[in-house]
């Protein structure tokens, strides 16, 4: 199995999507792409986290549905452009809640950004994001399926970002340990 967070980066970082990206929100490039390398994977491990609770999976299931077949990967940069309003606000607060915050704070740090920049980045790729996992789902998409799929990527993701994995393990370390996130981290390190 690929990993939907390298062929998102590989898109994201071919052309003139990063300058696009940072011209957008004010930002270079190489602290786009720190935001990009460290949020993906976040983004993942949180999907991945909120997977686990039946409202959680229910979200990520709207937002699915919501995406359909289209697929903003063919024309990110005109996907991107669309309008002025930043398209994935609205999915990132329903399936995240009140991560969001958090995620946009540890990233913050760590690529010099406001976090109110790292919000607009995350809310730009956060529908290319779902729309690759839609992708990956195909048509018939059933819960069993995602919350498998996100198991899987998210694993992927964090192995190959210690400092995304990192800051997980901060971000939820407050967890209860039975089925929270950190044990399941933990498990991806540690099998």
């Amino acid at each position: 199995m690929s990993s939907i967070v390298e062929g998102l980066m590989k898109q994201l970082t071919s052309g003139d999507t990063l300058s696009f990206i940072g011209k957008k929100v004010g930002a270079d490039n190489k602290s786009v792409k720190s935001t990009l390398e460290m949020g993906l994977p976040l983004l993942l491990g949180a999907m991945n986290n909120s997977a686990s609770k039946p409202e959680g999976l229910n979200a990520i299931m709207k937002g699915l549905s919501q995406a359909g077949n289209t697929d903003p990967m063919k024309n990110i940069t005109g996907f991107l452009g669309a309008s002025d309003s930043v398209p994935g606000s609205d999915i990132l607060g329903s399936i995240l809640g009140s991560n969001v915050q958090p995620i946009q704070q540890a990233i913050s740090k760590s690529s010099g950004l406001s976090s109110g920049v790292v919000g607009k980045i995350l809310a730009m790729v956060m529908p290319l994001l779902m729309g690759s996992l839609s992708k990956n789902l195909g048509k018939n998409m059933v819960p069993g399926d995602l919350s498998k799929l996100l198991g899987e990527q998210s694993k992927m993701a964090l192995s190959a970002s210690p400092n995304a994995a990192g800051a997980m393990q901060d971000l939820f370390a407050s967890e209860k340990s039975s089925g929270g996130l950190l044990e399941r981290i933990k498990k991806f390190f540690n099998p």
